[in-house]
């Protein structure tokens, strides 16, 4: 399996998938950043929610979630679309290995490099905010440890989310054999859970866990379909 993954590694350009991240994390930053200065107008005092810095934490997650997704999805596409749809099927379907351990090795790099991006991703962007926030006069109405606890069940839920909506949208598009669908409905999905999720944390972490359940089926049926390609 390590050898494996070395190969993904390897053969997979990861620099457009890095730069996006890059660039998901800075219009987060920007987006919470905006709403910070907002909280702190005489305009944004007067709204409960504006005024709140977990809600800002909430929305910058919103953009780190779509924005993730999307960089999530175009690794996907590297890893499993062009190699079973294009030129290079002959080649991944002849590896003398089973083919369960090459889609387990493929999920597990996808996985990996998704997780340890986002999270990293989200860490420097609620790290930089607070402090910002500390530095400008705190938001905050909640204890240190409540706020704590909003933000790890948000990382959480979102997490799972980003699981899920990746796999729904991934499933679909190696289903039409299309890029476009696949995209399509990711950012289809991403809209309404982008609005979903500015209405209030425990509903977001509800809407999140539901769509990673969903997904579960979509990732078996993908399964299923990979195990079932033959060359042509």
């Amino acid at each position: 399996m390590k050898t494996l993954l070395k190969l993904e590694l390897k053969k997979t350009r990861l620099w457009p998938c890095i730069l996006g991240g890059l660039a998901v994390v800075a219009a987060a930053l920007a987006l919470g950043s905006m709403f910070l200065a907002i909280g702190h107008t005489t305009s944004g005092r007067s709204d409960p929610r504006l005024s709140s810095l977990a809600f800002v934490l909430q929305m910058a997650m919103v953009i780190l979630l779509v924005g993730f997704s999307l960089v999530a999805a175009a690794l996907c596409n590297l890893v499993f679309i062009e190699p079973y749809t294009g030129r290079n099927l002959a080649l991944t379907l002849s590896c003398p290995i089973s083919r369960d351990r090459i889609l387990l090795a493929k999920l597990i790099f996808v996985g990996l490099f998704t997780t340890l991006s986002y999270l990293a991703g989200t860490a420097v962007t609620l790290t930089v905010l607070l402090l910002v926030d500390r530095l400008v006069g705190s938001l905050g109405t909640d204890s240190s440890g409540s706020l704590l606890v909003q933000v790890l069940l948000m990382m959480v839920t979102s997490l799972a989310g980003l699981i899920g909506l990746v796999g729904i949208a991934l499933s679909l598009g190696f289903w039409r054999r299309s890029l476009p669908i696949m995209f399509a409905v990711l950012l289809l999905l991403d809209a309404v859970v982008g609005n979903l999720l500015s209405l209030s944390p425990l509903l977001s972490a509800l809407v999140l866990l539901i769509i990673f359940l969903a997904s579960l089926p979509a990732w078996w049926l993908l399964h299923r379909t990979l195990m079932k390609i033959e060359l042509p």
